[in-house]
């Protein structure tokens, strides 16, 4: 407790009352407890200076503690606000809520022919779902036959292209070797008139055509000298060449022969001149009879009108046709048909 002046004053005097009436001893505990007096006094100063800081702090905080409140008590107020509005927007939804249930009671309020025809038409559409998955399934399946069938048509072109090329090559080198047939003869055969002999190509084949009056006379089948010479000569060319076949044909007009004695007529003489070429050709010059072979045309093959005498005697002529080797082309043949 804080003591006041007019309480100091008193004490004072007694003090000194006490001082001027008693003893010394007694004197010197009344200064003592003076003393005492004045340090009692001075921690109560203190105490009070530490009690005034401490009450300044504790209003600091009350303050601080009121702005918190007031805060806090704002805070509430825009929680309340908002407490409001969400019970506002509550009642909102439940009226939401409220109207979907009535429209889910209208739905299942349907009648059961309504409910039926759409079970019917689902039913329908299912159906027509299965129908399309299996041509779906069908055209699959197809597709999948259309792409083999493809694929082995491809192969097969493949193999076909193969052959075609296979076959190219080999016609090229047959024509190769006709054009070298040909080459080989129009060398040997150089200084004829071309209404005696020629020498020509086509169609896969060399034909060496001679007049009669080069290797004939008039209605004979025997072969004059300054023939054999032509003959030697064509056998000379084709003995080297290898791969061929030859077919001398005899070809007349259609002039009836006079003669009585054989040959009779113009088919037996074509026939007596192609196997008199063809002796000759092998007996006498060296060449395979392998590969040489005779045939009578009569007047059935001509090359020209027998209406005049220029075109019987284009008609009364030898042939000597060559063509490639027959198992060459029967190999040709078979690869075509593979």
């Amino acid at each position: 407790m804080i003591m006041t002046k007019k309480n100091i004053i008193t004490a004072t005097c007694v003090a000194i009352l006490f001082a001027s009436c008693v003893p010394a001893r007694q004197y010197q505990d009344a200064i003592t407890a003076r003393d005492n007096y004045y340090t009692q006094k001075k921690d109560l100063e203190n105490r009070d200076s530490l009690m005034q800081v401490e009450m300044e702090r504790l209003n600091e905080t009350i303050e601080l503690q009121n702005d918190t409140i007031t805060r806090y008590l704002k805070n509430t107020a825009d929680l309340q606000a908002r407490y409001d509005d969400m019970i506002k927007a509550n009642e909102q939804l439940r009226e939401i809520e409220d109207k979907l249930n009535n429209r889910i009671n209208q739905l299942l309020a349907l009648s059961s022919s309504q409910t039926q025809s759409l079970n019917e038409e689902l039913t329908k559409k299912e159906k027509e779902l299965d129908e399309k998955e299996k041509e779906l399934k069908t055209q699959e399946k197809d597709l999948e036959t259309a792409r083999k069938n493809f694929e082995a048509a491809q192969k097969d072109i493949a193999e076909k292209q193969k052959r075609v090329e296979e076959l190219e090559t080999a016609l090229a080198a047959i024509n190769k070797k006709l054009s070298d047939v040909t080459t080989s003869l129009e060398k040997a055969l150089t200084g004829f008139s071309s209404s005696d002999l020629t020498v020509e190509q086509k169609d896969g084949k060399i034909y060496v055509k001679m007049s009669e009056k080069l290797l004939f006379a008039s209605g004979s089948a025997v072969v004059d000298t300054k023939g054999k010479g032509v003959l030697k000569q064509i056998a000379d060319a084709l003995k080297q060449q290898q791969g061929i076949e030859i077919m001398v044909e005899g070809h007349t007009d259609n002039v009836p022969l006079k003669s009585a004695n054989y040959p009779k007529d113009n088919w037996d003489l074509s026939v007596l001149r192609a196997t008199a070429i063809v002796k000759i050709l092998t007996q006498d010059y060296g060449m395979s009879s392998t590969v040489v072979e005779a045939a009578g045309r009569g007047e059935y093959m001509p090359v020209a009108s027998n209406s005049d005498a220029t075109g019987r005697a284009s008609n009364r002529r030898t042939e000597i046709v060559i063509v490639p080797n027959q198992e060459d082309i029967l190999k040709i043949l078979q690869t075509i048909s593979k």
